[in-house]
Formats: structure tokens, C-alpha cells, sequence
């Protein structure tokens, strides 16, 4: 063999194992260098927030966050569910669709109870309106005129001019029915169009609810014999069972941008019936 030839065979092989060496190694250096560019772009420009809302609370975090494909269901549960969210109020219902002002903060499936009702829906005549968004202008004319001094004389209502102040309170919260009848435990047969003007003293952004949120009796309330409801009911006033859905549509005046929620009421008898006969029927929610 020439060993000239050998030796030029060893050389150009050593410069070629050289040559893959250092495109390996800036291979490596720019895949480095694309990867801190990445990250730093993904840490320091702000990216669009996603917010929950749950249990009442309004949870952001950054979309970034949830474009991880190892970020699992639970684990987003652990991110956003805190462990007091559980004892806040519910988020609120839906408004119903004929009520467009704002300012009454209509809510579907809810019986807001105040604390006195300087006007009572039931009866004959009675205060009956055709529709929710009426009984909550009726609630803004009784506030514009009641509830002043000397205003115990005076008609507030152009409809019923009979209709006095009395020596009632301003309404601040109202309560209509929808329906051809609407369920409540009570003594009384309530039909449609019944619009209660109703006031609470204090804190009108968390009107006094018995169901305090709920929009819904407990099931286990609804499977119960009738001789466990909270309260009695006849069966000439209502012959069913107790409804899936609360039947009435309530509100509070106050400003558009104020935030309302459920407080507890005075009688706190949906609670009451939870925790002595609840588990026996499946649960409260």
C-alpha cells in the first residue's frame, strides 16, 4: 500500500469528524438559544387573561396557562376552586329577557323576602301588573313618592290613584309572579300577576332570600312526604308536590354597576329543614 494515500485518507477522515463535531455543537447552541428566546417571550409579554367565575368569585389567570397540554381538568380544578368559594353566594340567575332597565336587577327563580311588604300582590283587586318589568317600575313609584314626610296622603300609582303611601317605607325590592299559579309555603292561592312591593332597611345589595341563592327547592325536599315540608300546605291551596323551580321573579333598586347577591333571611328555614331532614332523603344541595 502508498502510505502517502494512507496518510491523506486519515487527514480528510479526521476533518470531516471535526467538521460534524462543530455542527453539533451549533446545532445545539441555536436549538439552546431558540428555547430561552421562547420562554422570555412567553414570560414577559402580558398574555390575554381567562376568568372564571365560581361560587360567586371571579378567578383570572393567563391564557398561557391553559395552553399547556400536560395541564390536566383536575389540575384547573385546583387552580381556581378555593376551598372557602364553597360557603359564598352562588352567582346570581339570569335576569328574564322582558326586563330591560337595568336598575331593577331582576333575577329569574328567586322570592326575595325583605323585611316588610308596604304592598301585597295577593288579593281581589289586589295589586296585579302584567309583567315583571311593570312591577318593578311600580316599585320605582312608590320609592319616588313614599316613605317622605307627609307623604302618607299621597297616590303613587296613576293606574290604582286609590292606592296611598300610608305610613310605609319607600319600596327598594320587589317580587312578581309569572306563572297561572305560583308555589310558597303559605295559606294563600297565588296567582299570576301578582306584584309585591316589598322594603328592606339596610344593605339592599344582599336582599334577604330564603333560598339564599338557590333557584331551585332541594330534591330531597321535593321527594319528602308533605307532612315534612317546612311549612304546611293544603292541598285546596296547592294539590302537587313541591316545584323543581322557584316560580317568582324578584329585584332590588339600586345602580346598574352595583353587584347583588343573596343574604340569609331572618328565618333561615330551608337550612333548617336541610340539616333535620335532609339526609334522610338524599341531601340538600
Amino acid at each position: 500500500p502508498n502510505p502517502m494515500a494512507s496518510l491523506l485518507e486519515r487527514q480528510k477522515a479526521g476533518e470531516a469528524q471535526a467538521v460534524c463535531s462543530v455542527q453539533r455543537a451549533l446545532l445545539a447552541f441555536f436549538t439552546a438559544a431558540a428555547a430561552l428566546i421562547l420562554t422570555a417571550s412567553v414570560v414577559s409579554v402580558p398574555a390575554p387573561s381567562l376568568t372564571l367565575h365560581s361560587a360567586g368569585i371571579t378567578w383570572s389567570a393567563p391564557r398561557a396557562l391553559f395552553s399547556q397540554p400536560d395541564l390536566e381538568h383536575t389540575e384547573l380544578e385546583s387552580v381556581f376552586v378555593h376551598p372557602t368559594a364553597l360557603a359564598l353566594s352562588l352567582p346570581p340567575p339570569s335576569p328574564p329577557a322582558d326586563v330591560s332597565d337595568v336598575t331593577c336587577h331582576a333575577r329569574l327563580h328567586t322570592d326575595y323576602m325583605g323585611e316588610r311588604a308596604p304592598v301585597w300582590g295577593l288579593g281581589n283587586p289586589g295589586f296585579h301588573l302584567k309583567d315583571a318589568a311593570e312591577c318593578c317600575a311600580a316599585c320605582q313609584a312608590h320609592a319616588m313618592v313614599c316613605g317622605k314626610p307627609g307623604s302618607s296622603a299621597k297616590s303613587w300609582w296613576p293606574q290604582r290613584p286609590e292606592m296611598r303611601c300610608g305610613n310605609n317605607p319607600g319600596c327598594n325590592l320587589w317580587v312578581f309572579c309569572p306563572e297561572e299559579q305560583c308555589f310558597a309555603f303559605d295559606i294563600h292561592v297565588h296567582t299570576q300577576g301578582e306584584c309585591w312591593l316589598k322594603q328592606q332597611h339596610a344593605n339592599i345589595t344582599r336582599p334577604k332570600d330564603p333560598h339564599e341563592g338557590h333557584t331551585a327547592f332541594p330534591e330531597a325536599m321535593r321527594r319528602s312526604p308533605r307532612d315534612t315540608w317546612p311549612w304546611a300546605v293544603e292541598t285546596k291551596i296547592w294539590p302537587g308536590g313541591i316545584p323543581e323551580l322557584v316560580p317568582w321573579i324578584s329585584g332590588v333598586l339600586a345602580p346598574a354597576e352595583a353587584v347583588i347577591s343573596s343574604a340569609p333571611a331572618d328565618d333561615r328555614w330551608r337550612k333548617r329543614w336541610c340539616d333535620k331532614h335532609g339526609p334522610k332523603y338524599g341531601g340538600c344541595d
